[in-house]
């Protein structure tokens, strides 16, 4: 029986892209257990990207959501013009309006929100990259959209976000909408619910040009 005592992990080990490296004589040891990411779900208001999103839709089974139709958008179409009709105070949705919203219900994967390259947006919307922040405008001017580019730092570059008022578009329960719809009106500067926020600090209120 060998009396040799057990190896004492070195101190001079360290994780470097993957591999552990002696950083006295910069060998490297083994790959790291680290060295393949974990699978995880990112928080939906951290995804940046569409593989972000894509990474967060993993872990949802869609097939258990509610069923995802036009009536919840049909049915604030007519409160705004009863309201109107009631009160002089015009929070319609025009036509044009409706009908944009209408094509953004078609894309909501999950929850309100919808992430997608720069190009695929506008071909689905039939309109041309050029002009789409044009198109949206009708929306965001609203506040019926917030829109997301790399021009404010937090999207990836070709890639845009899109977070649409839970009011009108909503893929989930209806306990979850209502925290979503509180958060979207929620004040600006007062404390928000980052459990349901599917934007970060900036929130709903940030709008690209």
């Amino acid at each position: 029986m060998s009396n040799t005592p057990p190896a004492t992990p070195s101190k001079n080990l360290i994780t470097v892209d993957g591999f552990v490296v002696d950083k006295l004589t910069g060998e490297i040891v083994k790959p790291s257990v680290f060295s393949t990411p974990a699978d995880y779900q990112p928080n939906l208001r951290d995804c940046r990207s569409v593989d972000d999103f894509e990474r967060h839709l993993k872990f949802v089974d869609r097939r258990k959501l509610p069923a995802h139709t036009l009536h919840p958008l049909r049915d604030e179409v007519d409160r705004a013009l009863g309201e109107w009709r009631r009160t002089g105070v015009d929070c319609r949705i025009t036509v044009p309006q409706q009908r944009l919203l209408e094509q953004l219900h078609g894309l909501v994967l999950y929850r309100n929100v919808i992430i997608l390259l720069l190009a695929d947006l506008a071909a689905k919307l039939g309109t041309v990259e050029s002009n789409l922040m044009k198109k949206l405008r009708v929306l965001v001017d609203a506040n019926m959209l917030s829109v997301y580019t790399s021009r404010d730092g937090s999207i990836r570059k070709g890639e845009i976000k899109l977070v649409v008022n839970p009011r009108l578009i909503f893929r989930g329960s209806d306990n979850t909408r209502e925290g979503y719809i509180r958060e979207w009106y929620r004040p600006v500067g007062s404390l928000h619910l980052e459990a349901v926020s599917p934007v970060g600090v900036a929130g709903n209120f940030a709008i690209v040009a």
